[in-house]
């Protein structure tokens, strides 16, 4: 697949608060308007502890399921809508620039309540390919996790890669507690 989309115009909701005692602090919400699909998306930017986000995306009009991360439309559309969640990255350096990104590919769950596993899942194939393409390697070190189907971008302003990315993988494993042990 190729990732030659323009993608939409994302647009700043606001920024929510996390009462919660884990390394989230805040959440950042955009959202955007596929035209093909006729659907609205939200892309959700949680900011943890350490200078690091974790990007989050799902439809609309799946908002009030539990497994809105988890649930396919397939409506088509899919290299516009990675390609807008991956807009939002420069908008997080701009105001972030020491900033480390993360993200999971979501299982996909049937309606049957079927769920994929977690190594080397769908979506982690596809932003595995996206990711490298469309952000490159300039400002960021790679570093994927096909055991977890996770994708970490550490800013190449840290002094020490390999101890900040041991730092983000303990704080992540601490903050989202269904993540098992990262190999």
């Amino acid at each position: 697949m190729t990732f030659d989309y323009p993608g939409y115009d994302l647009k700043f909701i606001q920024r929510e608060p996390c009462n919660d005692t884990t390394a989230h602090e805040y959440t950042l919400v955009f959202k955007f308007f596929s035209t093909a699909t006729k659907l609205h998306y939200i892309v959700r930017a949680d900011y943890h502890t350490g200078d690091v986000f974790a990007i989050k995306f799902y439809c609309k009009q799946h908002r009030r399921s539990e497994r809105k991360y988890n649930i396919i439309t397939n409506k088509g559309d899919l290299g516009n809508i990675l390609v807008t969640c991956a807009k939002v990255i420069p908008l997080l350096l701009k105001c972030y620039p020491l900033a480390s990104i993360g993200f999971s590919g979501a299982r996909t769950i049937d309606r049957q309540k079927r769920a994929e596993g977690y190594h080397n899942n769908q979506r982690y194939k596809i932003y595995k390919q996206l990711i490298p393409m469309k952000i490159g390697r300039v400002t960021f070190e790679h570093v994927a996790y096909d055991s977890i189907s996770s994708y970490l971008l550490i800013n190449r302003n840290n002094p020490d890669i390999l101890q900040k990315e041991k730092e983000l993988k303990e704080m992540f494993i601490a903050t989202y507690t269904d993540l098992f042990e990262m190999i």
